[in-house]
C-alpha cells in the first residue's frame, strides 16, 4: 500500500490521470464515464473526488484540493497528467510563481509557458490568478494579425504587378482576381509547410527507418496489445531486420510529435 504524506493529498492513479488528460482533450465528462464503463458521470465524479480532487466550472476539469492541506512542496505537485494540467495545478497553489513553474516545466520563461497554454486553448484570469478554458473560437495572436494586416497593405500597394504576372491577365476582372482575400490562407499554408508537405508526400516502401540514440538508462516496461497486432510487430521487426525496441521508440516519437508534443520531443533528441 502506497503511504501518503497527508490524507488529503490528491491520488495520481491512473484513471485519474485518464481523466483529466481527457477532459483538457475537451472530452465532456458524460462521454468519459461511459468510455470507462460508468453509467453516467456522477459515478465517476464520486471516483475523483474520493482521490482529493474537486471540480473546477471555470477551467472545465478536475484540481487537487489544496486549499484543505499544507506543507505540500512544489516537486510533490508536479503530477505526471498533461502539461495544461499540470500548469493548472501549480497555479492552484497559492503564491504560485510564475517564472518558477515555467522553469521547473522546462520552458524557457513564463512567456513561452504563456504561449503554449494560449495555443492549446487557455487564457490568463487575472481574477482567477489562474489559466481557464477559452470559449468560442481561439482569435488569432495580435501579432499575427498585425503580420496579416501587414500583407494585406502590402497587397493592395502591389496589386497591379500581381495582376500583371498572372497569365492572360487583361481578360481578368478585378473581381476575378480579388487576391487579398486568400491572403491569411496563404499566410497560414506558409506557417505550416513543412507539416503539409509531410502529410502530402507518399511514404516509400524503400524508405529508411529511423533509428534514434536517446540518453538515459533503458527499462524494461510491459504493456498488453492484441494479438494481431504483436504478430505485425514481429513480421515487421524480422521482415525489416530492425529490432522491437527500435519500432516501438521511432512510433512513439513519431506520435509525440503529432499530437502536441513537437517541442519535447525535440529537447529530448537534442539533449546529450
Amino acid at each position: 500500500m502506497e503511504l501518503r504524506k497527508n490524507e488529503n493529498e490528491p491520488i495520481y492513479d491512473d484513471k485519474v490521470k485518464n481523466v483529466i488528460r481527457l477532459l483538457t482533450e475537451g472530452i465532456d465528462r458524460e462521454e468519459i464515464a461511459k468510455q470507462m464503463g460508468y453509467s453516467n458521470y456522477k459515478s465517476l465524479d464520486m471516483y475523483v473526488r474520493r482521490r482529493n480532487f474537486h471540480w473546477d466550472s471555470d477551467n472545465q476539469n478536475y484540481v487537487p484540493n489544496y486549499n484543505r492541506f499544507e506543507g505540500t512542496t512544489l516537486e510533490d505537485t508536479i503530477a505526471s497528467t498533461s502539461k495544461v494540467a499540470q500548469v493548472i495545478a501549480l497555479f492552484s497553489k497559492e503564491g504560485a510563481d510564475p517564472k518558477v513553474i515555467a522553469k521547473r516545466l522546462g520552458y524557457a520563461d513564463h512567456r513561452e509557458m504563456a504561449s503554449y497554454m494560449s495555443g492549446k486553448g487557455y487564457q490568463w484570469s487575472s481574477e482567477k490568478k489562474n489559466y481557464t478554458k477559452s470559449l468560442g473560437l481561439v482569435e488569432e495572436s495580435v501579432a499575427e494579425l498585425e503580420t496579416y494586416s501587414q500583407a494585406d497593405t502590402r497587397l493592395e500597394k502591389s496589386n497591379d504587378n500581381i495582376i500583371e504576372i498572372i497569365p492572360n491577365a487583361k481578360n481578368i476582372s478585378s473581381e476575378q482576381v480579388d487576391l487579398q482575400q486568400f491572403v491569411p490562407l496563404l499566410m497560414m499554408l506558409q506557417k505550416n509547410k513543412e507539416k503539409l508537405v509531410d502529410m502530402l508526400t507518399p511514404q516509400s516502401d524503400a524508405g529508411t527507418i529511423p533509428r534514434y540514440a536517446l540518453p538515459g538508462v533503458f527499462v524494461t516496461k510491459s504493456v498488453h496489445m492484441v494479438s494481431p497486432l504483436d504478430v505485425m510487430v514481429r513480421e515487421f521487426s524480422r521482415e525489416k531486420n530492425v529490432s522491437q525496441r527500435d519500432i516501438f521508440a521511432a512510433a512513439l516519437l513519431e506520435f509525440f510529435r503529432k499530437y502536441g508534443y513537437e517541442r519535447e520531443v525535440e529537447q529530448l533528441l537534442n539533449s546529450k
